[in-house]
C-alpha cells in the first residue's frame, strides 16, 4: 500500500508541549526508529471529567474574550459624535492615536509582570485591573481619567491572556491542543460581537450613555472568569514548579486518562514540564542567546518573527480600530451605518477565524500563509481602488459603493481565516522546550510593537491620507507572501524530534515542504521508499 505524505510526518503528540522523545508503548516507529504515529489513551471514552474540561476551556477562552471587547468597542465608539465632542477627539489624528496606543503601552508593561505563572490565580489578578479599567473609563469626566483606565485596561487583559493559553492546553488532552489553541485566538470575537451589536443600540442616545453604556459591558468577561475560575484545577506545569508534583500527576491522569490513572503519556507530560522548568532556572532570566546562538534555532526565531510582524501589519489594525474610517472612505458617512456594518463584520470576521480554527489540523501553515497574505494585498487594494473612485463626497453610484464595502467585509474575513487562528500557535510549535519561554517573550514583544503601528500611525496616517494610506499594507502583504514563501517552515503533524531534523536541514523551509513516498506494510510499520514525484 502506496501513500504520499510530507516528509517525516507523524501526529504530534502535543501543541504546544509536543514530545521530545517517542519512547512509549503506544507508539509504531518507520526503519529510522522515529514515531510515525501516537494512539492516545485519552482519546477514549471521556468521563464526567469531560463536562469540567470544557468548562475549564470556556473559563480560559474568556480571557480572549476580554481583548476582543476593547479593540471592537473603542473603534465603535470613535465613530461616535458623543464621544468625540465630550472630549474634543477627532477620528484620526495622533490625540486618537495616542488613545489606541496608551491601551498598548499598558499590554506591553502588563506583559513584563505577568511572569510565567499559569495558574488560575493569575486570572483573578488580571481581571481585577480589567474591571479597574472599565469602572474607570466608564465614569471618566476627562481626558487623563479616560487615558489613565485604558491603561489599566492593557494592564490587565495582557495578565489574562498571557497566562489563559497555556494553563488551557496544559489541561486539554494532547490531541485538542492545535485545535484549542487555534480557537482561543478565535474567541477574540466572542467579545468583538456583543460590543459592536450593543453600540448599534445605543448610538441613539443622545447623552454620553451612548458610549458609556458599552463600556461597561467589559465587565461581563472577567467577572465570569473570577467567578468561575475557583472551581477550575490549577496548571500541572505550575503545581510541579511548587513541589507538588503528585497533585500535577493526579490533574493529567484527570483530563488526559480514560481511567483517571497514569499512563506513559501522563509520564512523558511531566517529565518534559520538569525539564523545562530546570532549564528555565539554570539560565538568566535576560540571556536570550539561545533564539539565536545556533542555526537551527536563528531559523525557528525567523519563523516566530515573520508571524509577529505579518501578522500585525497586514492590515487588521485598520479593521480593528478604524473600521467606521474605511467605511466613511468607501462613501458610508452615517454613524449609525457605520456601527450596523461594524457589527456585520464582527459576525463575518467571526465566521472566518472559527472557520480556520476548524481546519488548523487539515491545512498546512506554510501553504495557508502565503497565499492568504497574497490574497489579503489584491483585497486591500481593490478596497483602495474602490473606495477612491466611489468614496467621494456626492458620489451617485451605490453599486460602486456597496463594493467597496463588500471587498472590506471579504478582507476581514480573510484576514481571519489566515492569522487570527495562528498567531500564537504557529510561534509555539516552532520553539523548542528550551527556547519557548522566551520565545514567547519575544513575540509578545514584537507584537506590542507592531501594535504601535495599528494605533498611533494608522491614526496620523488615515487623516494624512485618507485611502491612500491602505497601499502601505498592500506593499506589505505581497512582501509577506514573499516572505511566507521561501522561510515559513511547516509545522503541521511533526514532533519536535522531527522539527528538529526539519531545521537543522540547509534550507528548512523547503525541506519542510517536501513530500516523500511510505510503503505501510500489513502488520501497520511504516518504511519510507523514496521521494513523491
Amino acid at each position: 500500500m502506496w501513500k504520499t505524505r510530507p516528509s517525516q510526518r507523524s501526529r504530534r503528540l502535543t501543541t504546544p508541549t509536543s514530545s521530545r522523545r517517542s519512547r512509549t508503548p503506544s507508539s509504531t516507529r518507520s526503519a529510522g526508529g522515529r514515531s510515525r504515529c501516537v494512539v492516545y489513551p485519552c482519546s477514549a471514552k471521556r468521563r464526567t471529567h469531560s463536562s469540567q474540561l470544557y468548562f475549564v476551556i470556556m473559563v480560559g477562552f474568556l480571557n480572549a474574550a476580554s481583548s476582543g471587547f476593547d479593540g471592537s468597542l473603542m473603534g465603535g465608539i470613535n465613530a461616535m459624535p458623543q464621544y468625540l465632542d465630550y472630549f474634543g477627539y477627532e477620528s484620526t489624528g495622533a490625540s486618537t492615536g495616542i488613545v489606541f496606543m496608551i491601551y498598548v503601552v499598558g499590554n506591553c508593561v502588563g506583559s513584563l509582570v505577568a511572569g510565567p505563572a499559569s495558574d488560575k490565580l493569575t486570572g483573578i489578578q488580571g481581571g481585577f485591573f480589567i474591571l479597574l479599567g472599565a469602572a474607570i473609563i466608564t465614569a471618566a469626566q476627562n481626558k487623563g481619567y479616560f487615558l489613565g483606565g485604558r491603561f489599566l485596561l492593557g494592564f490587565g487583559i495582557a495578565i489574562s491572556t498571557t497566562a489563559a493559553p497555556t494553563w488551557v492546553t496544559e489541561l486539554a488532552p494532547p490531541q485538542w491542543r492545535g485545535r484549542i489553541g487555534a480557537c482561543y485566538n478565535s474567541c477574540f470575537f466572542i467579545g468583538s460581537m456583543p460590543a459592536t451589536g450593543a453600540m448599534v443600540g445605543t448610538q441613539r442616545l443622545a447623552s454620553t450613555w451612548a458610549w458609556r453604556l458599552p463600556l461597561v459591558l467589559q465587565v461581563i468577561p472577567p467577572t465570569i472568569v473570577m467567578t468561575c475560575v475557583w472551581f477550575c484545577p490549577e496548571s500541572p506545569r505550575w503545581l510541579i514548579s511548587r513541589g507538588r508534583e503528585e497533585e500535577a500527576r493526579q490533574v493529567l491522569a484527570d483530563y488526559h486518562s480514560s481511567d483517571g490513572k497514569t499512563n506513559s503519556i501522563i509520564e512523558l507530560e511531566i517529565a518534559e514540564f520538569k525539564e523545562a522548568i530546570q532549564v528555565k532556572k539554570s539560565e538568566p532570566w535576560w540571556d536570550y542567546r539561545p533564539l539565536v546562538n545556533t542555526t537551527n534555532a536563528r531559523w525557528r526565531t525567523l519563523c516566530l518573527t515573520l508571524m509577529c510582524i505579518n501578522g500585525q501589519l497586514a492590515g487588521n489594525g485598520l479593521i480593528t480600530y478604524y473600521l467606521p474610517v474605511m467605511l466613511a472612505n468607501a462613501g458610508v458617512t452615517d454613524a449609525h451605518t457605520q456601527l450596523v456594518y461594524n457589527f456585520a463584520n464582527s459576525i463575518l470576521s467571526a465566521f472566518g477565524a472559527f472557520s480556520g480554527a476548524a481546519l488548523t489540523d487539515k491545512l498546512g501553515r506554510r501553504r495557508r500563509l502565503y497565499i492568504g497574505a497574497f490574497v489579503l494585498g489584491v483585497l486591500l487594494a481593490m478596497v483602495a481602488a474602490l473606495s477612491s473612485e466611489y468614496g467621494k463626497k456626492g458620489n451617485t453610484n451605490i453599486s460602486g459603493a456597496n463594493a467597496s464595502i463588500a471587498m472590506v467585509f471579504l478582507f476581514g474575513i480573510m484576514y481571519s481565516f489566515t492569522y487570527t487562528g495562528l498567531q500564537a500557535l504557529y510561534c509555539a510549535e516552532v520553539m523548542t522546550q528550551e527556547m519557548r519561554a522566551k520565545g514567547m517573550g519575544l513575540h509578545i514583544l514584537i507584537s506590542n510593537c507592531a501594535g504601535f503601528i495599528n494605533t498611533f500611525a494608522n491614526s496620523i496616517g488615515l487623516q494624512k491620507l485618507g485611502w491612500k494610506y491602505y497601499f502601505v499594507f498592500v506593499a506589505w502583504n505581497f512582501c509577506a507572501s514573499a516572505l511566507w514563501f521561501f522561510f515559513c517552515v511547516e509545522t503541521r503533524g511533526r514532533t519536535l524530534e522531527e522539527l528538529n531534523e526539519v531545521f537543522d536541514s540547509p534550507y528548512p523551509a523547503r525541506y519542510s515542504a517536501k513530500k516523500i513516498k511510505v510503503a505501510v506494510k500489513a502488520d501497520g510499520d511504516i518504511k519510507i521508499v523514496g521521494d513523491a514525484a
